[in-house]
């Protein structure tokens, strides 16, 4: 993950960075983040912040700890993940968060699993049902209809394995023989447990509620700038940018989060300037905070697992 990311996410990145920042003049862009509307970018980082808070309470709900954690936990996972995929290469966050699930609530892996596979794959029919519906109101692109694509095939294949999880599961025996069909059979029991019921519906409204008030920030940010985009708009917005990124890319989507910016506004009618000053603005709305709140908790944590560290290493040399 870590060398795929590195070989190919820093050169689609940079090759994405150069055609974002192409025709553009450093001092009208200049001109535009600094005639930026300071109250507005605040609201809009306070909006960033409150989709991962969000986003933690759909984890919590999906992940079946028992005994229940505390929001807390779930929260500081949410952003350590983001945290460490805005400086590492390959998005190893969301590894990182099966991890952390699994210790922390002492649960097999299988289920940690299950529970990040179905919070990740909520979000993406979330946002490839809020592409589809603003598609037909805007231009069609070449490039969009390409992502546009590339996110149908995907959601069509996440709702195959959800359907499929679910039919599994009725279907599977208590024990399958082998181990690879038990770990299917129990891959399919856990997801079936979070996609059924009032529990696959909550998560939906958070998804819901996670990507509006993600489409609340980049209002704030174009109306700082004195870009104004209908309701319609935004959603298109906030579904090109977040699937968009699924394109392999440096730590952090930087180069890539400025071409979808600048390309996504650039239907819309709004000038290559105002775009890129967008794509900026909104991209540190939520990137510098995240990285800023991932450190603290690394200092924070950093205590706790040093003296973890000391007492493994005395154990072992008692034994020894």
């Amino acid at each position: 993950m870590l060398l795929l990311g590195t070989l190919v996410g820093f050169p689609a990145s940079a090759v994405l960075l150069v055609l974002s920042l192409r025709s553009l003049h450093a001092g009208e862009i200049g001109h535009s983040l600094r005639n930026a509307h300071p109250g507005s970018l605040a609201l809009a980082v306070c909006a960033s912040s409150l989709v991962y808070v969000v986003q933690a309470a759909r984890w919590r709900l999906l992940a079946l700890a028992t005994p229940p954690l505390p929001f807390n936990r779930f929260l500081d996972w949410a952003i350590g993940a983001v945290a460490v995929n805005n400086v590492v290469p390959g998005r190893p966050g969301d590894v990182l968060r099966i991890e952390w699930l699994s210790r922390g609530a002492a649960m097999p892996r299988t289920r940690a699993l299950a529970s990040v596979t179905v919070d990740r794959g909520l979000d993406l029919l979330v946002l490839v049902a809020a592409f589809a519906v603003t598609y037909p109101a805007v231009e069609h692109a070449g490039w969009l209809n390409r992502v546009g694509g590339a996110g149908v095939a995907i959601a069509l294949l996440v709702l195959l394995v959800f359907a499929a999880a679910v039919v599994y599961a009725r279907r599977a025996g208590a024990a399958p023989a082998g181990r690879l069909r038990r770990l299917v059979a129990t891959l399919a029991h856990e997801g079936r447990l979070r996609i059924t019921g009032w529990r696959g519906v909550a998560a939906v409204l958070l998804s819901v509620l996670a990507w509006g008030t993600w489409a609340l920030s980049a209002w704030l940010v174009a109306s700082s700038l004195g870009i104004a985009l209908t309701p319609v708009e935004l959603v298109f917005v906030t579904a090109v940018i977040n699937l968009g990124v699924a394109i392999p890319s440096s730590p952090g989507f930087i180069g890539t989060y400025q071409w979808l910016g600048v390309s996504a506004l650039g239907v819309l009618g709004v000038s290559h300037t105002q775009g890129f000053a967008f794509s900026v603005l909104l991209h540190a709305a939520w990137f510098v905070p995240t990285t800023l709140a991932g450190a603290a908790l690394v200092l924070r944590k950093l205590p706790a697992l040093v003296a973890g560290l000391l007492a493994d290493r005395s154990a072992q040399s008692d034994v020894a």
